[in-house]
Order: structure tokens, then C-alpha cells, then sequence
């Protein structure tokens, strides 16, 4: 079977973690698939899978849409045998899929998350999101994949699509993030985009009064966005505060096994309450606690609260404290065994994989 997955992402973006596994997963399985993103030729040849290169330079609000166009010239000349399904992101789909049709090839829309960007950007993608949906409206050749139960639902309220829609959450690489040896100081850790609106600027706050209380914990803060110079401003005033540019994967494994908890911050609007975050599993592999906003998007099923906990927004500075503060070296111990243990249960990307391999055998047997 031959696989085609148009995507958006650059391979070198740690919020490309889905695209990597999910596609190193199919290679392993014995998927021919070719990834078409706007990455210069040769980025890719280390990767075990083939690459097409679809240049796109334009400015942001456009990049999405100059690069949905010379996708569409790209998909236009090119010949695809009867055995080849599409994969499409949502936010170049509308300019691909009649294309698909119009050469019988059978979709799959990834959804890896409703608009994100606030303001401005968020009201120009919102339509392209619901045009891109209902799309697979009568179209028996099409299918959805989105990362959570609640995401699945909202979808389905705001588009009116009830059917092919699968549940593909995120993994995480076992092997690469596993526990080590821990800072002698108790290190909080988030890692991601360094965004206002995903609820960092309360982190500093929240390591802050930990020590005020009598207690010695360290924040480390991975990654880049809007809110970085305003933390790395506050982080030159405090010494228990480091913020990090973004670093590579390996780095982080790293990283994260010598750290203690996991913050999970963001609020709980629409994005975050559909969410099945990355992190969350990396933080779990690493054996990691886990500190966070009690939403949707945030809760585990099987998970101990002495080990993973969530908590009101509202009483996150005040709880937050209390509970850090009671985290001495058997809670510590017991949560690091725990929590790996639960993600070599249930978040490993095989699972992930086998779920979005059984999606594209069910068109294989259509055909």
C-alpha cells in the first residue's frame, strides 16, 4: 500500500512528534509512505520513508494556503497507482481533496487539534477547520482521525460529522524517554511552546511560592513562543528559574529523566479541553509526577491523584503549593515507578499505530 501524507509540519519541529512515530511506525510496518511537506530535498533522507519537497514561502496567515496551492499543482501532475490512500492535514485539505476525487484516491483527514492561534489568525482558521470536515460528508472514501474522545464529540456538534471519525491519541518512544538520575532539587518541568495563552506565565508564580513557604524547588521552562522573553526577563531575577530555548528530541529525553514534575498549564478553553498533549505521555514515560489544570484534555483514566494531579484553575497557585510541598522522597519514589508504569501500558505509539493501521486496512478492503 502506498501512503501520501500531506502535511504542514517540518520534521525538525518537536510539535512534529505525531508525524514522526506515526510514520515510523507505518515504514516498520511495511507501508510505502511518502511525506509531502514544504522541507527543502534531502531534508528527509535519513528517514525511512520517501520525501517530496513543496516549496512555500509566504507570510503568516498565508503559509497554509500558498502551500495547499502548489501541493494541488504537485498532486495534479502526478500518477498514483490504485493501491495509494492520502493522508491531509486540516489546514491544507480544502484545495487537496477534490483532487482525491477526482483521481479516486481514498482520505484521511488528520486532525491534530482545532485552531490554536488566539485572536486574528484563529478567526481566519476556524472556517477552513469546518469546510475541511464536512468534506467527508457522503464521501464513503474518507475517514477523520482525532486525538480524544472529546475532540471526536466536538467535532461532531460543530460539523455535523458522526461517522468514520477514529480516535488516534498520542504515544510516546519508551526507549528514548525513561527515567534517570534525578536533580538533587526537586525540578519542575514544561516543555512545549512558550505560549501566553497555554498558561506559562503562572509557572514562575507557582515555583516562586514554593520557596517562600521553606521549600527548595527549581522551574525549568523548554521551548519558544510569545511568552518566552517575558520568562527569561523574570528568570534572570530569580535563581530557581531556567528557561531553555527548544531542544533536540534526545536533549529532552534527557532532560526530562533528571526532573521530578510535570506542569501541564494550559487553561481549560476549547484547544486545550480536545487535547491529548505530547507531553503528557513523555512526562509519565520519564517517570515523572504530574501537576496540572483539571480539564478534559488533562485527565487519565486509571491514574492515582497521590502521583497525577489536577486541579481547579482557580486554586492552581494555592493547591499547587500545598501539594509540591508534601512530595517527600517515598511519594517521589512511588509516583516515578507508577507513572512509567502506567505509559508502558497504555502509551506506547504501537497502540497509536495499530489503531491508524487498522483505519487504512478497512479501505483496503473496500476496495
Amino acid at each position: 500500500m502506498n501512503i501520501y501524507w500531506f502535511t504542514g509540519r517540518s520534521f525538525d519541529d518537536l510539535c512534529a512528534t505525531t508525524q514522526i512515530h506515526l510514520g515510523f511506525g507505518l515504514a516498520r510496518r511495511g507501508y510505502n509512505l511518502t511525506i509531502i511537506n514544504q522541507e527543502p530535498e534531502g531534508s528527509h533522507a535519513e528517514w525511512p520513508w520517501n520525501h517530496q519537497s513543496i516549496p512555500a514561502i509566504a507570510s503568516r496567515g498565508l503559509r497554509s494556503w500558498t502551500l495547499a496551492k502548489n501541493m494541488r499543482v504537485w498532486l495534479l501532475s502526478t500518477k498514483f497507482n490504485s493501491n495509494s490512500i492520502a493522508m491531509v492535514d486540516w489546514g491544507i485539505a480544502t484545495k487537496l481533496v477534490p483532487i482525491f476525487r477526482k483521481k479516486k484516491i481514498p482520505w484521511i483527514l488528520i486532525d491534530r487539534s482545532p485552531p490554536a492561534d488566539p485572536g486574528f489568525f484563529s478567526l481566519l482558521q476556524w472556517p477552513i477547520w469546518k469546510k475541511s470536515w464536512r468534506l467527508m460528508n457522503n464521501d464513503a472514501s474518507s475517514a477523520g482521525c482525532v486525538v480524544s474522545d472529546a475532540h471526536r464529540s466536538f467535532v461532531t456538534r460543530k460539523t455535523g460529522v458522526s461517522e468514520s471519525i477514529v480516535v488516534l491519541p498520542a504515544g510516546v518512544d519508551l526507549i528514548q524517554f525513561q527515567p534517570g538520575h534525578r536533580f538533587e532539587t526537586l525540578t519542575l518541568v514544561y516543555h512545549g511552546r512558550l505560549d501566553r495563552h497555554r498558561g506559562v506565565m503562572a509557572l514562575p508564580m507557582l515555583v516562586q511560592k514554593v520557596n517562600e513557604r521553606g521549600m527548595r524547588a527549581n522551574l525549568l521552562l523548554i521551548g519558544s513562543g510569545d511568552a518566552y522573553l517575558g520568562l527569561e526577563a523574570i528568570a534572570k531575577e530569580s535563581p530557581f528559574i531556567d528557561v531553555k530555548k527548544s531542544v533536540p528530541r534526545n536533549d529532552l529525553a534527557s532532560i526530562l529523566s533528571k526532573c521530578h514534575v510535570g506542569l501541564l498549564p494550559m487553561p481549560a478553553t476549547t484547544v486545550w479541553r480536545l487535547a491529548s498533549p505530547l507531553k503528557r505521555s513523555e512526562y509519565l514515560a520519564a517517570g515523572l509526577l504530574v501537576l496540572g489544570i483539571d480539564h478534559d484534555g488533562h485527565r487519565l483514566e486509571g491514574v492515582n491523584e497521590v502521583w497525577y494531579r489536577l486541579l481547579a484553575q482557580e486554586d492552581f497557585l494555592t493547591d499547587g503549593v500545598a501539594w509540591l510541598r508534601q512530595l517527600d522522597e517515598d511519594r517521589l519514589a512511588e509516583g516515578r515507578r507508577e507513572s512509567r508504569s502506567f505509559a508502558e501500558s497504555f502509551c506506547s505509539w504501537n497502540t497509536s499505530v495499530e489503531v491508524l493501521e487498522n483505519l487504512l486496512q478497512s479501505f483496503n478492503h473496500d476496495a
